[in-house]
């Protein structure tokens, strides 16, 4: 506990406690930990643990820091649990970590309730143009499709601040964002999916599920009224998710139909 005043806040459709000091160490460590997660930069063997100590070591301020520890390296190899073999991974996952996405870096940056597919939703928005993003008002932000009022304020009110936006400016800097294909057309803007069982044609769901989101569809986790499509190889599978499916009229397609789909622009 830091002994900061503390706020009861509605994101989206669920209530939290927040710590409203600016700077709570646990807040800090918490941020850089997300920033590190596996859909955001994705750089292994930063703990919690691991971050916590190089806060408290003055090593890492901000995000961009993470990309400067090389100038640490004799601190960090004497730590404990550290050694040559664990700094030179690390140096490794943190320099894979510079080739990465707009939407991945927005989300890392902790938006309050901005994941990773509204910063996805966001960046296709403003045709991956940063300066447009962050400066774009609370009114624009509302319009987009699966936005709306709560992460439009908090989007526009993260950027209102100049700090946050100099602190960007530095990490881009550390970055290398290949260009995104914007133009792809939006066939599935509207459309939403489920996706269970095992896929064939794609390395896992989640790049079955980045591959409709790239063409302006959504992926859910459970069958509602709502859903368009469920995505499974076994449509006559007996799977709640089926029997789900069949209950509402949903149709049922394979991963060969959803091909087909983007095939011919569905």
């Amino acid at each position: 506990m830091c002994g900061g005043k503390t706020e009861i806040r509605q994101i989206s459709n669920a209530k939290a406690l927040y710590c409203t000091n600016p700077d709570c160490q646990a807040k800090h460590v918490k941020a850089f930990s997300l920033f590190v997660s596996r859909d955001a930069l994705n750089i292994e063997g930063l703990s919690e643990a691991t971050l916590e100590k190089f806060i408290a070591r003055g090593y890492i301020k901000e995000f961009a820091d993470i990309f400067h520890l090389a100038q640490y390296e004799e601190e960090i190899t004497a730590l404990e649990g550290f050694g040559e073999k664990s700094y030179r991974n690390l140096a490794s996952n943190i320099d894979k970590a510079r080739v990465t996405t707009l939407p991945r870096v927005i989300y890392a940056l902790g938006i309050s309730g901005i994941g990773l597919a509204n910063a996805k939703v966001i960046c296709r928005e403003f045709d991956y143009d940063v300066q447009r993003m962050i400066g774009a008002t609370e009114e624009e932000l509302d319009e987009i499709p699966g936005v709306g009022g709560v992460l439009a304020k908090a989007f526009a009110d993260y950027f209102a601040d100049g700090r946050h936006v100099e602190r960007l400016d530095r990490l881009l800097a550390e970055l290398e964002i290949p260009e995104e294909k914007s133009a792809e057309k939006q066939i599935f803007s509207g459309v939403n999916f489920v996706i269970t069982g095992s896929v064939e044609h794609f390395a896992n769901r989640s790049e079955a599920k980045e591959r409709i989101e790239s063409l302006g569809g959504k992926v859910t986790g459970s069958v509602t009224s709502k859903t368009n499509y469920l995505i499974n190889n076994d449509v006559t599978s007996t799977s709640s998710k089926n029997k789900k499916a069949n209950e509402l009229g949903v149709p049922i397609i394979s991963e060969e139909q959803l091909l087909k789909m983007i095939e011919e622009g569905r």
